[in-house]
């Protein structure tokens, strides 16, 4: 008996391990009827009789066949099975394909061109084409009407279809309608919130001198429900519980001239009374109320009273309790003007996770989800670990999606955590031309992947970030790399690595430089809003091309110089948001140490401090304290701190009013040469203008001396402007004018100066 199994179980055992044979490949339509194999061959990784080495392998690859065949575009459908024979195995790709657009026709188009009515449908003779093609050129000519002012164009479209010749032909009949523009949005009725308040809120907008830029002014339909709901809510949250808003009725006797008009009818402001909470078995009513913040007396806000809920949910939640319900009940006395708030609960049962199963994700490996995860396997249900581990999940920015739901898998207290994503694009290729006041014209083009995978091809889904830019300017000219890996080790250690060529003309008019070098980096969170990062330098500089007229301190720099270093950076950020941020601080702290036991030919160490404080203000104004001071000094064979490591102030990042680097030590022709030790802080206040763009007041000091640790403030310079912010997506804009206050009348003139910069500020 014993020999017997030994034999079954090497049999098994040789089985598994052997090749798998690739018997067949079909294609096939939905109703199973075969496709030419021609038309699909591109895309399938196998060839009939090659041997795989296991299923696994073969899944995977189909897997792959199937987003590529669907981000080629040229099928409606597209899925993959795997059969096994006792011969091998047959692959069976179900396809549905789209046919090529021959023609496009355009019926009552009147106000806007035919042509242009093509080219807003982006539709292209000879495209891959497909009902779902037609319903997104459909919207898109709908929403070219509405940005030319005819919100109620009506578009149908038709197809003639050829299956022989795999071509249709499609027909776009359009309404126009009429122009139309909302010059003023009224309110009647509405006693304690003023006019003003109420469109702030609102996402239609009403027609004023910059709507040829801005598009404020234009109907849109679709937001009408939502501005009645957001109307109504800011009265509820202000303690009218029983108001009630209009649909808004349009006065289009004067069609570019329209009157939104919104009739609310307010009601009785109400206040708190009496809470209760009631239901529970296993906690008394006063631990739960803890997490209320309602009182007695206070206005009775709608979002208050829900975030009780929410707070009581959250308890049971991170306690282990799974489907507790709780609803709240509005008693409202309108002759008292109160309103009773009572929370029934309903506990649920604790529970515990069973399995972590995730879905979703076609490309993104499994570990690179599972490793942001704060739940496992045998873990008591906790809520707000579960919430955590999705936001943890959406801040990769891998994903549209992310919801993680318990589901009961029929065993007492046990439940699967199902974990579900919807993928999003994570590559971006992108190529312009930009211009500053340091770089003056720069032509740019950068390839980056957020979730790179140096593994496979196509390299994406283990997580790791890529990037490659290419900058060509009449100022510099710059080729960086840079490659990261956030869990190295498998541990929540990030590691980098920089390879960069540089070569700046903006620097000095006297010289140019060059640097080549390389950087590799660890980083680690040491706390929840602490970090720490250690990072190794080598970097070649090259001072060239130095003027004949320059003086012997810049002639002395000229050649070739290598440094190898390493520097730590301590950092804490508290800050609400990382762009544009109203309150919090980011502090960091930078002790670097380059030359002696690491050899090359610069001996020099230092350090820098670097913070900035936000302050949000009344009537969501900011006021903004940052600055920075570093000192850096040489030991050993190095005489004196090298060029290209001194200190310097001036332009759009440091004092505004002075040209880069004109801040500090200069030679005898008034050439910048830089300090061992700067200090600068700049305070500013930022005021909102319209969406998307704030104005700015500022003022910024500076002092940067010859020598280390001198931060002796006699020689200061300073400065006063005003500027613009335009936070536009991908394009964050800064542009300031400042005029010096206290500078020096040897080498500078007094004059304002105009900065501007792309990015936003430390």
């Amino acid at each position: 008996m014993k020999k017997t199994i030994l034999i079954l179980l090497g049999a098994l055992v040789g089985w598994s391990a052997s090749a798998e044979t690739i018997k067949d490949i079909r294609i096939v339509n939905q109703a199973g009827e075969s496709y030419d194999m021609s038309s699909v061959t591109a895309f399938t990784s196998f060839k009939v009789g090659e041997q795989v080495t296991d299923r696994e392998e073969i899944l995977s690859s189909i897997a792959v066949d199937v987003n590529r065949m669907r981000e080629s575009g040229r099928y409606t459908y597209v899925n993959a099975r795997m059969d096994v024979d006792p011969d091998g195995v047959v692959l069976i790709y179900t396809v549905v394909s789209k046919l090529k657009l021959r023609r496009i026709e355009i019926v009552g188009a009147k106000k806007m061109r035919n042509k242009k009515v093509r080219k807003k449908s982006e539709l292209v003779i000879g495209q891959f084409a497909d009902d779902s093609s037609f319903a997104q050129a459909t919207s898109k000519i709908k929403e070219a009407y509405r940005d030319f002012w005819y919100p109620d164009a009506k578009v149908e479209w038709k197809t003639r279809m050829d299956e022989k010749l795999g071509t249709v032909d499609v027909v776009f009949s359009i309404n126009e309608g009429r122009k139309l523009g909302i010059k003023k949005i009224v309110f009647e009725g509405n006693d304690l919130i003023d006019d003003k308040t109420l469109r702030k809120t609102m996402q239609q907008k009403q027609k004023w001198f910059f709507s040829f830029i801005t598009g404020a002014g234009k109907y849109k339909p679709e937001n009408v429900d939502m501005d009645v709901f957001t109307i109504k809510t800011l009265y509820m949250n202000a303690g009218f519980l029983d108001v009630s808003v209009s649909d808004p009725k349009l006065d289009d006797s004067k069609p570019k001239k329209t009157r939104m008009v919104f009739t609310i009818n307010e009601g009785q402001r109400y206040r708190v009374g009496k809470i209760v909470v009631a239901g529970m078995e296993n906690f008394e009513e006063q631990e739960l109320r803890r997490g209320i913040r309602l009182d007695t007396g206070d206005v009775a806000a709608l979002a208050a009273a829900e975030a009780g809920s929410e707070s009581i949910r959250a308890f049971y939640g991170n306690r282990g309790y799974i489907r507790t319900n709780v609803r709240p009940v509005y008693d409202a006395n309108a002759e008292t003007g109160r309103v009773d708030v009572r929370y029934e609960v309903s506990e649920g049962t604790i529970g515990y996770i069973n399995k972590v199963n995730i879905s979703g994700n076609e490309r993104t490996q499994d570990k690179v989800i599972r490793r942001e995860m704060v739940v496992y396997p045998g873990d008591k249900y906790n809520r707000s670990r579960v919430r955590t581990s999705e936001n943890r999940l959406r801040n990769l920015s891998y994903f549209e999606v992310v919801t993680a739901n318990p589901e009961p898998i029929g065993e007492g207290d046990k439940y699967d955590l199902n974990v579900q994503v919807k993928e999003k694009p994570t590559g971006q290729f992108s190529a312009g031309v930009g211009f500053s006041s340091i770089d003056s014209l720069v032509g740019y083009i950068e390839l980056s992947q957020g979730n790179f995978n140096w593994k496979t091809w196509p390299p994406i889904g283990a997580g790791q970030k890529f990037k490659i830019r290419l900058q060509l300017g009449s100022e510099r000219n710059d080729i960086d790399i840079s490659f990261v890996e956030p869990w190295f080790l498998d541990r929540k250690l990030s590691f980098g690595v920089d390879l960069y060529h540089r070569e700046a003309r903006y620097f000095s008019d006297a010289y140019d430089q060059k640097n080549d070098g390389m950087r590799l980096s660890l980083g680690k969170p040491l706390g929840r809003f602490t970090r720490g990062r250690l990072a190794y330098t080598i970097e070649q500089f090259d001072v060239f091309d130095v003027q004949d007229s320059a003086s012997d301190v810049i002639k002395a720099e000229e050649g070739k110089r290598l440094k190898s270093g390493l520097d730590f950076t301590w950092s804490r950020d508290t800050r609400n948001r990382f762009f544009n941020p109203s309150r919090g601080n980011k502090t960091s702290i930078t002790p670097y140490f380059a030359g002696g036991p690491l050899g090359a030919e610069t001996d020099i160490y230092g350090a820098k401090i670097r913070s900035g404080q936000y302050w949000p203000l009344i009537g969501d104004t900011v006021l903004n304290l940052r600055g920075q001071i570093e000192s850096v000094d040489y030991f050993g064979e190095t005489t004196h701190v090298p060029l290209f490591d001194r200190l310097f102030l001036g332009g759009p990042r440091t004092l505004r009013g002075y040209e880069f680097r004109d801040v500090g030590p200069k030679d005898v022709n008034g050439e910048p040469v830089g300090g061992n030790s700067s200090a600068y802080f700049t305070v500013e206040y930022t005021v909102p203008i319209w969406s998307k763009v704030r104005g700015a007041a500022f003022y910024d000091w500076g002092v940067v001396n010859l020598d280390s640790l001198d931060f002796n403030t006699t020689s200061y310079n300073d400065n006063w402007g005003v500027g613009i912010r335009l936070d536009l997506p991908g394009f964050p804009l800064h542009l300031d004018y400042a005029w010096p206050i206290t500078y020096d009348e040897q080498w500078q003139d007094g004059k304002g100066r105009f900065n501007f910069q792309i990015g936003h500020m430390f």
